[in-house]
């Protein structure tokens, strides 16, 4: 019953029409304030999960989580045992044997270097997802034809001005010539499959070819790379140091942090920035709960002082005055949460239609590997939100409340 009194007593209080104009303008004020912070935070969050999740989807599906290269020239000598003695850790998913060549493409007089991954596409598969950045399909690389396929990063495509179909040459170093003390040196002619991209910078530096015909041009016998595949992206650098102790021949190990783990912890670094100062926009949206219900006690001491005289008890009043500041905040809340999820939803569609609009682009998908701001609402995120601002409101209400409930009523009702 109590509880109920209180909040009539909360709601009347809140809704009263009889507050002055700076109540009334603080009032709405802190409802607003506790809104833009609720509102903008969902709505950063929202874009960071969209950044990390597109960095997963784009640019981690087509990295490895590892790479263990040889140090031999030669390449891995025994290289299935040791695909057998990387297995033997638990966290390891995949592992496919490559022949990694660094080159230099060529098109009439202009030059674009790369690394080409000579791969066992059945293999490298299941290590990375090639084919949803494709505009053809992996196994066209299998296709007998006169001249081996290559299938380039749209990057170097553009930079040489090539279309499917097109030749392309490929200057290497032939390990097997360049032992017998000739000219190392050699130049191959590929047909281009396909293209693909992810709006990174590996769409400037990567091209795949499959692994019979990097023997060739390579001069290799055996794999001199192995893609590795790990169930825990975050501790791959742990999971595949492990799995390379079985193995006997020399060997030097990267892994995706070392390329786009800046990336990656730049976007955590910015969600926990946005955290922090989000989280101060609200704190001072609630501060003004205690601006706002001091004045409420101001102008109710006489309403206090006779529901005191009818019987009403001190914490009758403090938790009436707690849930005024809390309403007020939860009121802030929902619009905050509904502006922030709507906003975060139509975010993709408004940013990607941006520079059509306006004619300003956003972001440059050279450097960003996108041209939108993606977005992921997750629930978790909104509850935490809203859960530290009401839970920061009720502690602004708490003083106020407490003023209020030390009211004397005889000083508040003499004449």
């Amino acid at each position: 019953m109590r509880t109920s009194l209180s909040v009539q007593l909360a709601l009347r209080f809140l809704n009263s029409k009889r507050y002055g104009a700076l109540a009334k303008f603080i009032s709405i004020a802190t409802t607003s304030g506790i809104c833009v912070g609720v509102c903008s935070l969902i709505l950063g969050l929202s874009a960071m999960n969209g950044f990390e999740k597109e960095l997963n989807n784009r640019v981690l599906s087509l990295i490895p989580a590892g790479e263990i290269k040889a140090y031999d020239t030669d390449g891995f000598h025994n290289f299935e045992q040791d695909i057998q003695s990387i297995y033997r850790s638990p966290h390891i998913t995949a592992v496919s044997p490559v022949i990694t060549i660094n080159g230099a493409f060529s098109a009439g007089t202009q030059f674009a270097p790369a690394a080409v991954m000579g791969i066992d596409l059945e293999k490298e598969a299941k290590v990375i997802s090639l084919e949803n950045f494709m505009n053809c399909k992996i196994s066209v690389l299998n296709q007998e034809d006169d001249l081996p396929a290559v299938i380039l990063g749209n990057g170097i495509a553009k930079k040489l001005n090539l279309k499917t179909g097109d030749e392309i040459n490929l200057s290497s170093i032939n390990t097997e010539i360049a032992n017998n003390g000739l000219g190392s040196v050699t130049v191959n002619t590929f047909k281009i499959a396909g293209f693909f991209k992810t709006g990174g910078q590996i769409d400037s530096n990567l091209a795949f070819i499959n692994i019979e015909s990097a023997k060739k041009i390579s001069g290799l016998a055996n794999p001199n790379t192995f893609h590795i595949g790990v169930d825990r992206m975050l501790e791959a650098r742990e999971i595949i140091y492990e799995a390379t102790s079985y193995l006997r021949d020399a060997h030097e190990v990267s892994v995706w942090t070392d390329t786009q783990g800046k990336l990656y912890s730049d976007i955590h670094m910015v969600r926990t920035i946005m955290y922090i100062a989000m989280i101060l926009v609200i704190a001072v949206s609630c501060f003004n709960i205690v601006s706002n219900l001091i004045m409420a006690v101001s102008e109710k001491r006489h309403e206090i002082a006779i529901l005191m005289t009818m019987g009403a008890s001190k914490g009758l009043i403090v938790r009436s005055f707690t849930l005024m500041g809390v309403f007020s905040a939860i009121r802030g809340c929902v619009f905050g949460t509904v502006l922030g999820c709507t906003l975060s939803y139509l975010t993709p569609y408004i940013t990607s239609n941006f520079k059509q609009w306006f004619g300003i682009e956003l972001l440059n998908e050279d450097i960003y590997f996108i041209n939108y701001v993606p977005s992921q609402l997750q629930v978790f995120d909104v509850v935490i939100v809203v859960f530290c601002a009401i839970l920061m409101s009720f502690l602004a209400s708490v003083y106020p409340a407490k003023r209020a409930s030390k009211i004397q009523p005889a000083q508040e009702l003499n004449i």
